[in-house]
């Protein structure tokens, strides 16, 4: 039976006629008379504990806490919430032979972006590759080969500018509530088991990063733990970065719980290989797509970005009828006529579906942000 939930106004006029009950008045007071306000603010407080009562039951319960509350339960499951974490990468820099740059040297992007060395590298043959990370951790850290920083001070014998080598990738903000929830719950379903599935499920999520994991066994022999891994991208690319890749593999190879101070890892006799997917590229063709405004099209391609990011997996199917209902569920959308593909999206073993492109009538409308 459900608690009956009492309004303000109805313990207030409860109050008011307990009170003239007890003063034995033949008639209720009214809200200006003394004892009306005296039961309006008793009323209040009354009213503040049994909400401070409730907050405090949802706070024992993982679907129900907030933040705070998913903390604590998280740490009786040698969990925590992740945090943000800086973009890495490689600077490229030219000088004069045998000049120095030291680590902690701080370079400029036009953007805002501050990126700081991680190493102290010597000049040889007119140039030289540093290991450097975002000064910021975040996505807005990440950025791609080929842009040009500056030097935020001069150094002896360093040019001015350099460029990215390798792109700064795998910044990310702090864990959103949501996906710390779902982490712990899935914990709290699929308690540790010595090296069964899940266990390599939260492993691999212990990471911050990992969107999606997939667990195969036996498929490369006796003993054998296959994991696939996805780490989505603000325009919907899943493929992870190998230095992201290495970090789930080292941490399933053994570690120490920073919660518990236990060690963890997968089992002495098993073999495990992360891999990293392959992205089967999607090209949508509509004959006709009414309306088909700017607005109409990105909610057709957010919907479908959406499905693939819920339903895909490594040697899964995309229904067609899930397809073409991503198209019809999409914001302002009428009516349309999906040409290609003409039937179900069938991926290979070690692929995801990624959409990259939309076209009406042969003419293109969107394409995958890279």
């Amino acid at each position: 039976m459900t608690w009956p939930i009492t309004s303000i106004a109805e313990r207030e006029q409860r109050l008011r006629e307990g009170i003239a009950t007890g003063l034995k008045f033949t008639f209720t007071p009214g809200r200006a008379s003394n004892i009306g306000v005296i039961a309006a603010e008793v009323a209040g407080e009354i009213d503040d504990v049994h909400q401070h009562i409730a907050w405090q039951a949802k706070q024992r319960f993982t679907k129900t806490a907030d933040l705070e509350g998913l903390k604590r339960i998280a740490a009786e499951f040698g969990l925590s919430r992740h945090d943000p974490v800086a973009a890495s990468g490689a600077i490229t820099i030219t000088g004069t032979n045998g000049a120095e740059l030291l680590a902690g040297t701080v370079w400029l992007h036009t953007g805002g972006q501050a990126y700081v060395t991680t190493e102290t590298v010597t000049i040889a043959d007119g140039t030289a590759i540093v290991a450097a990370l975002a000064q910021e951790p975040g996505t807005q850290g990440n950025l791609p080969a080929g842009e040009t920083l500056s030097l935020s001070s001069p150094v002896a014998g360093i040019a001015g500018t350099a460029t990215v080598s390798t792109a700064f990738v795998d910044g990310r903000e702090i864990e959103d509530i949501e996906s710390f929830r779902a982490r712990i719950l899935f914990r709290q379903a699929n308690p540790p088991m010595g090296g069964n599935g899940p266990d390599y499920v939260r492993w691999s999520t212990d990471i911050a990063g990992v969107d999606g994991v997939w667990i195969t066994q036996m498929a490369m022999g006796l003993g054998t733990v296959s994991v696939r891994i996805a780490s989505y991208d603000a325009n919907g690319w899943p493929i992870p970065s190998e230095n992201l890749r290495q970090k789930v593999e080292d941490h399933i190879e053994g570690h120490i719980n920073p919660v518990t101070g236990q060690w963890e890892g997968r089992p002495a006799t098993a073999q495990v290989f992360v891999i990293i997917i392959a992205a089967k590229l999607i090209n949508l063709e509509f004959n006709s797509l009414s309306p088909s405004d700017s607005k109409t099209v990105k909610a057709v391609a957010a919907n479908v970005q959406s499905l693939f990011r819920s339903k895909g997996e490594p040697g899964g199917t995309i229904r067609y009828s899930w397809l073409t209902g991503a198209a019809t569920n999409a914001v302002g959308e009428d009516y349309h006529d999906l040409a290609t593909p003409d039937g179900p999206i069938v991926c290979g073993v070690n692929e995801l579906p990624v959409l990259n492109s939309i076209k009406i009538a042969g003419t293109t409308v969107w394409e995958r942000p890279v």
